[in-house]
């Protein structure tokens, strides 16, 4: 068949390898925006605000087709039910991207409205406006990767986003200097459009994909076993009702990015800052802090996304254990990422920013504050794909949930008084609350008790080495007069090396564990000799 399927770790280094890219990109022209003395933190402002409700309306709209599908398709494909596999996607198509367009027409026609009256920043109208098209796109593409992903083939899933990253960094960047001269809401918008052109060219790749399949694909499904077809009227209920719970986790990350909009541009103006202050003050959150801290985020993610079919898989297979094991052994690579990542961006957070941010180095200290988020977000990412693997899909919500409630509140009632740090420390507590729960549910669940040493305790060991190698190799090199820009880069891979060397020093990775990675056998046989 020409859809390929790829192993779990496979699946895991493809989809991993394509969200680094990703970020990058991302991070890459965010940081070109963010030196434009035009644009800057004030157009950050604009384009993370618009950003936001853009995102909160596709947790709504779409963000849980991709994990529905491939879920319902992995079900299907493991007791060899092609056919049905396929008629899921189908059906899925016709229904999603109805209720998208829905959803699309709303934002657009309902842009001067909510930046007006709920966002109180009317410059971000535009942005709403230019946003609302791409919404159709996302949701007939996320129909296609779910599916392609429910076979398990993550390549197409990791290609059309690299694919779609590229055109909306290029295109962000040109649309932005092609608007020189306009207003900083004009600028932001122009650069949002570029996410509505990148998202219909993801989709047409996607369907030429599909289209060049689809005489194999069929070919296939003639072959297989023959099942009774489900009535597509039943089909299209089973998709809503599990699409509402996988997307209520999403729904309940993009409310509270929605809560720092409500309460941070008034809770800012409250604090004594006028207008355009606070914009450059929620910039600085919304254009620095978030993009630093989202990629070891994007790293993890592969984790989160791999896991939903290969548990579903297993438990449909009624092989828990290996879903145990699985689920294990992705915390403990997940810890192994978030640890020394929250760390690093700790000690160098002032060289970080003075090193890509050289015309607005504003907003390290809130770095250094909000880079501990990512400790629980990474874990939690894994934590929530193992939960809805295992059936319990309102299970990841509910505990963010609990935690944008406790935001919110701590938001309302300090940032008047204290200004922008708040929003950084209550990201830290809305995370920790999720992850928190979200832990002890899941052990309850698997009826296991987690082993803390493994999970956790080794890797603060090594990130404790890693975080000292760069402290130190940062202020030697700096003693040397090598720059800023010398002196970040090489302690930051000094400590990667420094980090690498623990892993393997202390055991953190067994040699089973090794030998699950790509290339692991390899690995194996070099560390040996060495």
């Amino acid at each position: 068949m020409a859809i390929k399927k790829q192993t779990f770790m496979n699946g895991v280094l493809i989809i991993m390898i394509s969200q680094i890219l990703i970020k990058l990109l991302g991070f890459i022209y965010r940081i070109i925006l963010t030196n434009f003395p035009q644009f800057a933190d004030e157009g950050n402002s604009y384009y993370g605000s618009g950003y936001q409700v853009y995102t909160f309306i596709l947790a709504i709209a779409t963000m849980g087709i991709p994990n529905t599908i491939s879920k319902l398709v992995s079900e299907k494909m493991a007791i060899g039910d092609k056919r049905g596999a396929h008629r899921i996607f189908r059906t899925a198509m016709v229904v999603f991207t109805f209720i998208a367009v829905l959803f699309s027409l709303g934002l657009f026609f309902g842009a001067e409205a909510i930046s007006t009256h709920v966002l109180k920043n009317p410059g971000v109208k535009y942005t709403l406006m230019a946003l609302s098209p791409a919404i159709i796109f996302v949701a007939m593409s996320a129909t296609l990767r779910g599916y392609f992903v429910g076979m398990e083939n993550m390549s197409q899933y990791s290609k059309t986003q690299i694919i779609e990253q590229i055109v909306n960094s290029v295109f962000s960047v040109i649309f932005v200097v092609m608007l020189f001269g306009n207003s900083p809401e004009i600028m932001a918008a122009g650069s949002t459009l570029a996410t509505t052109v990148a998202a219909s060219v993801a989709f047409a790749y996607l369907f030429r994909y599909y289209n060049k399949n689809k005489r194999d694909i069929w070919a296939d499904i003639r072959k297989s076993e023959k099942f009774a077809l489900e009535p597509k009227k039943k089909i299209a209920k089973k998709l809503i009702s599990y699409a509402i719970p996988l997307s209520f986790a999403s729904v309940v990350v993009a409310l509270s990015g929605v809560i720092d909009l409500v309460t941070v541009m008034d809770g800012l103006q409250k604090f004594g800052y006028d207008i355009v202050t606070a914009n450059e003050k929620f910039g600085i959150l919304l254009g620095k802090v978030d993009i630093l801290t989202a990629i070891p985020l994007s790293i993890n993610v592969a984790f989160s996304v791999a896991l939903v079919p290969f548990v579903s898989s297993a438990i449909a297979r009624h092989k828990k254990d290996e879903a145990v094991k699985k689920i294990n052994y992705s915390l403990k690579i997940s810890s192994i990422i978030a640890l020394p990542c929250a760390a690093g961006l700790f000690i160098l957070a002032q060289p970080i920013f003075d090193l890509v941010f050289p015309n607005a180095t504003a907003g390290a200290k809130l770095l250094q504050i909000q880079c501990w988020m990512i400790i629980f977000s990474v874990i939690d990412q894994t934590l929530s794909g193992s939960l809805q693997g295992l059936g319990k899909l309102y299970v990841p919500g509910a505990c963010l949930a609990i935690g944008a409630v406790i935001k919110y509140i701590l938001n309302v009632i300090f940032i008047p008084k204290y200004g922008e740090v708040v929003p950084a420390i209550t990201t830290i507590i809305y995370n920790f609350t999720a992850c928190f729960l979200c832990f002890i549910i899941l052990f309850k669940t698997l009826k296991q008790k987690p082993n803390m040493k493994e999970l956790f305790g080794k890797p603060i060991i090594a990130t404790i080495f890693m975080a000292i190698s760069a402290l130190l190799s940062y202020k030697l090199l700096m003693y040397l007069n090598l720059g800023n820009a010398i002196s970040t880069i090489v302690s930051i891979i000094i400590a990667i090396i420094v980090y690498g060397f623990f892993v393997i020093k202390i055991n953190i990775l067994s040699t089973e564990e090794l030998k699950q990675l790509p290339f692991g056998d390899k690995l194996c046989k070099k560390l040996r000799k060495t």
